[in-house]
């Protein structure tokens, strides 16, 4: 047990502490022993005192904020190791399971003869399993970028409206086949990076999915204002805590344990989409969706 502790900085650090303070007030009770020797008259003692209490505590504050200073840095590191460490199990799993169903998808197509529907069945499930898998590697791809500050925005004006029911039917065949999507969308024209923008969309959408019941609503909306473009997608999971709601955009952040978790995800998602929000002059937030679930609202100015 103590050679645990022993290797824990931590303890270390609170050992050292201990005895500094010890060390200190042993000399200043030298010091202060010195003076009543030195000094009979008792207004220079009492100045004297004083001023040894004064520098000491100077000294102990100084200390003590930067026993905080360390403590904390300590504690920020050791939260980025553990969800590097997360981040590398998730990425594992995540990269294992696309393949493992692939590989099965093709040795039941190579030793059994199946009818036209049941091929075209495994075809489809194929096919979204490398659209996981492409998605994944994308992200990995667009954090590089985004870490080395080489990712180029290429924005054109489209229409937004008709982008988003776009992408949103080709997600209900894969993503959002088990949920129901309620469109209400503005017809707005607006210079977007569509790579970019498609990657937000997804991002959100996969999460709306993730954490809501089968057969639940996803609702978006979009509108706009004098200044302001909105687009708002509202689902009906389990939702954020009011907490939680700033740390899901840091990078690799996950409530779960990769050990013991329920749900797919890298902690990547979150991260790049805040990014790509703020390179097209935006702002998200996520709010709760009364009754229950999870609001997020993308504001893009003109």
């Amino acid at each position: 047990m103590l050679r645990k502790r022993l290797k824990n900085p931590i303890f270390l650090i609170y050992l050292l502490v201990v005895y500094v303070i010890l060390q200190f007030s042993w000399w200043l009770y030298l010091i202060f022993s010195l003076y009543k020797k030195t000094y009979i008259d008792q207004t220079i003692l009492e100045q004297k005192k004083w001023m040894l209490f004064g520098e000491g505590s100077v000294f102990i504050f100084i200390l003590l904020l930067g026993v905080l200073f360390i403590l904390r840095a300590f504690k920020s590191e050791r939260e980025l190791a553990r969800q590097q460490e997360n981040f590398v199990l998730s990425i594992t799993h995540e990269l294992k399971t696309p393949i493992s169903s692939v590989k099965l998808y093709l040795q039941t197509l190579q030793k059994r003869e199946l009818d036209s529907e049941k091929r075209n069945e495994i075809y489809d499930r194929s096919l979204t399993e490398i659209n996981r898998l492409d998605g994944l590697v994308s992200n990995l791809l667009l954090t590089r970028s985004i870490e080395n500050a080489t990712f180029f925005m290429n924005k054109q004006s489209i229409e937004l409206a008709s982008f988003i029911q776009s992408k949103v039917e080709l997600l209900q065949k894969s993503i959002l086949r088990d949920h129901l999507v309620e469109l209400e969308l503005t017809p707005i024209n607006f210079p977007v990076d569509t790579i970019g923008f498609e990657s937000i969309l997804i991002n959100i959408l996969e999460n709306a999915a993730k954490y809501s019941t089968k057969k639940s609503t996803v609702h978006i909306q979009l509108t706009e204002n004098k200044d302001v473009i909105t687009l708002i997608i509202k689902d009906e999971g389990i939702g954020i805590e009011k907490a939680m709601r700033e740390k899901v955009f840091s990078k690799f952040y996950r409530e779960e344990n990769e050990m013991t978790r329920k749900s797919k995800g890298t902690g990547l998602g979150l991260y790049i989409t805040k990014y790509l929000v703020e390179q097209h002059n935006g702002q998200i937030q996520l709010e709760e969706n009364l009754p229950q679930g999870l609001k997020v609202s993308i504001q893009l100015k003109k």
